[in-house]
C-alpha cells in the first residue's frame, strides 16, 4: 500500500512538473509555442520511456498529448505526438496477456487476461448517449473520439481518395490520416490480446467488451456504411498509392529537423505525405481484418452458446465486401491487390466464386472439432467442367475470374504448408504430398478449362503470371 501510494504521488508530481511547461501557450498566445510542446513531449518521453522502470504517464498528460496532435500546425508535432502515443502504448498497454508480470503476449495457454479499466483511452467507448455529434473529429477538440467521429475521419478519407486534390491545406489533411492510423492502433492493440485470450478460453464477455466491438455496434453509425467506406477508400486510394511493406505501429515520416518557413513545411509534407498515405492503406486494412476476425469469433462464440439476444444480429463484414464487390465488379482487382491478409483474402475469395457457382461445392469439414471447412478444395471444384465456368463466367466475367485465380495462387503461397493443408481435403487422393504443388496444378488445369470455354479469350498479365509461377512451382519441385 505505501509503496503504491509513493507511485502516485510519484506521478503527480511528473504530471505537474510537465504540465507546466505546457501553461505559456495555455494562457497566452505565445511565439515560442512549438518550442514549449515539444519540450512537454520530450520531459514525457524522459519521465516514462527512457528509464527502465519509468512510472506511466496519467490520463491528463495523455490528454495533453493527444491535443497537442489534434490542434498542431506543425508537421514535426502531428509525427513526434504519434510517435510517443504509440511507443507509451507498447510501454503501458491497457489489454495485454500475462503470465505474471510479463506484458508480453505469451505462447502459453495458461496467459490471464489484464484490462486496465481506467486507463486513458482516445476513443469514448460510452458515446451512444452523447448529445454532440460534430466536434468529437473537429481539430481542437478536447474530447476523445467517439464513433460519429472515427467515421468523419473515414469519410475524408473517401473524399481523398475521390478527388485529385483536397480542398482542405495538406497538413490538415495529412493530420486527420495519423490520427487515424494511431486510432486503429488502439483498436487492434486491444483487440489482439482479447481475441487471442477468447480462442483459447472461450472468454466472449471479454471480446464483447472489445473497442472495435463496441465501435460496429454503435447505434450512432452504420457499420455497414463503415465497412462500404473502407472497402472504398482501399480500393481507390491505393490506385494511386500503391502499398508498400509498412507498419501501422512503426510509420516514420522524413521531415527537417528545423522547419521554420513556408517552403521548408511545403518539401516536407511532399516527402512525408506519399508515405502517410501508405500507412493509412495499411491502417484501412488493419480495420478490416480486425472486424472480419471479430466476426469468426463471434461466430464461434455463437456456435458454443456463448452470446446472447442483447449482443444483437449483424451481417458478417466479409458478406458484405462481396456483395460490394459483386454491386461492383470493376472493384475487384484493385481490392485483392491492397488487400495483402493471405488467410483472409482466400476466404473472401473462396465465398465469392461460390456465391455465383451454378451447383455450390458442400465442402466438407475435416474434423467435428473443425471451425473451417477444405476451403481450397471447393474453390477449384468450381473448375472442373466447361458448364460450371460457363456459368461463373457469365456471371463474373472472364477477366475478373483470372484475377480471382491469380489471387488464391498468391494466397496460398504466403500461407504457411501446416495451415494450407487445412484447406485441401482432396490432397490424399491426388497423391500429392507437397500442398503447394497441388495448388499449382489445379491453377494449370483452370486456366486451361477457363481457355477451352473460349478460345478467343485472352490471358490478361496477372493471368500469365500466375501460369508462370505455377509451371515453376511445379518444375523446381519435379
Amino acid at each position: 500500500m505505501e509503496k503504491s501510494r509513493r507511485r502516485a504521488a510519484s506521478n503527480r508530481g511528473i504530471e505537474e512538473n510537465t504540465l507546466a511547461i505546457l501553461e505559456s501557450f495555455c494562457e497566452h498566445d505565445s511565439s515560442h509555442v512549438h518550442d514549449d510542446r515539444l519540450a512537454f513531449l520530450d520531459a514525457v518521453r524522459f519521465a516514462s520511456i527512457v528509464p527502465e522502470n519509468g512510472p506511466p504517464p496519467t490520463n491528463k498528460m495523455m490528454e495533453a498529448i493527444f491535443e497537442i496532435m489534434r490542434e498542431a500546425k506543425s508537421l514535426e508535432l502531428i509525427v513526434v505526438c504519434y510517435q510517443l502515443l504509440c511507443e507509451l502504448e507498447k510501454h503501458f498497454p491497457r489489454v495485454y496477456l500475462s503470465n505474471g508480470e510479463d506484458k508480453q503476449v505469451p505462447s502459453s495457454k495458461t496467459a490471464e487476461l489484464v484490462v486496465f479499466e481506467k486507463a486513458w483511452l482516445p476513443f469514448a467507448v460510452g458515446s451512444d448517449v452523447a448529445s454532440n455529434d460534430k466536434h468529437v473529429a473537429k481539430k481542437g477538440s478536447k474530447e476523445p473520439v467517439d464513433a460519429v467521429g472515427f467515421h468523419l475521419l473515414l469519410q475524408n478519407l473517401c473524399e481523398l481518395a475521390n478527388e485529385t486534390e483536397s480542398s482542405e491545406p495538406k497538413l490538415e489533411v495529412l493530420a486527420k490520416m495519423v490520427l487515424f492510423q494511431y486510432l486503429v492502433y488502439i483498436f487492434e492493440a486491444d483487440f489482439l490480446p482479447r481475441n487471442h485470450n477468447f480462442l483459447e478460453n472461450s472468454d466472449w464477455i471479454s471480446l464483447r467488451d472489445s473497442l472495435v466491438n463496441k465501435l460496429m455496434g454503435s447505434r450512432r453509425i452504420n457499420y455497414k456504411d463503415l465497412t462500404k467506406d473502407s472497402l472504398f477508400v482501399l480500393c481507390n486510394l491505393s490506385v494511386a498509392h500503391t502499398p508498400t511493406e509498412c507498419d501501422v505501429e512503426t510509420t516514420e515520416i522524413s521531415i527537417p529537423d528545423v522547419i521554420d518557413n513556408d517552403s521548408d513545411l511545403a518539401f516536407a509534407l511532399a516527402l512525408s505525405f506519399p508515405e502517410t498515405v501508405k500507412c493509412t492503406l495499411k491502417a484501412v486494412q488493419k480495420l478490416l481484418e480486425v472486424m472480419m476476425e471479430l466476426d469468426l469469433s463471434r461466430k464461434k462464440a455463437d456456435t458454443q452458446g456463448l452470446t446472447t439476444r442483447a449482443d444483437g444480429a449483424r451481417t458478417p463484414v466479409v458478406e458484405l465486401i462481396m456483395d460490394e464487390l459483386s454491386y461492383d465488379k470493376d472493384l475487384i482487382s484493385p481490392f485483392l491487390q491492397a488487400f495483402d491478409n493471405p488467410r483472409l483474402k482466400l476466404e473472401i475469395i473462396v465465398q465469392y466464386i461460390q456465391k455465383y457457382n451454378v451447383k455450390p461445392y458442400t465442402r466438407k469439414r475435416k474434423s467435428a472439432d473443425s471451425q473451417g471447412e477444405a476451403a481450397v478444395t471447393g474453390f477449384f471444384k468450381c473448375f472442373l467442367n466447361s458448364t460450371t465456368i460457363k456459368g461463373i463466367v457469365k456471371k463474373v466475367g472472364a477477366e475478373a475470374v483470372q484475377v480471382l485465380l491469380a489471387q488464391v495462387l498468391q494466397a496460398c503461397m504466403s500461407i504457411p504448408k501446416e495451415k494450407l493443408l487445412e484447406e485441401i481435403s482432396d490432397l490424399k487422393d491426388d497423391g500429392e504430398r507437397s500442398p503447394l504443388v497441388h495448388i499449382c496444378k489445379n491453377i494449370i488445369s483452370a486456366f486451361t478449362k477457363l481457355r477451352e470455354t473460349d478460345e478467343h479469350l485472352q490471358i490478361l498479365p496477372i493471368g500469365k503470371e500466375a501460369l508462370f509461377t505455377a509451371a515453376s512451382v511445379l518444375s523446381s519441385k519435379s
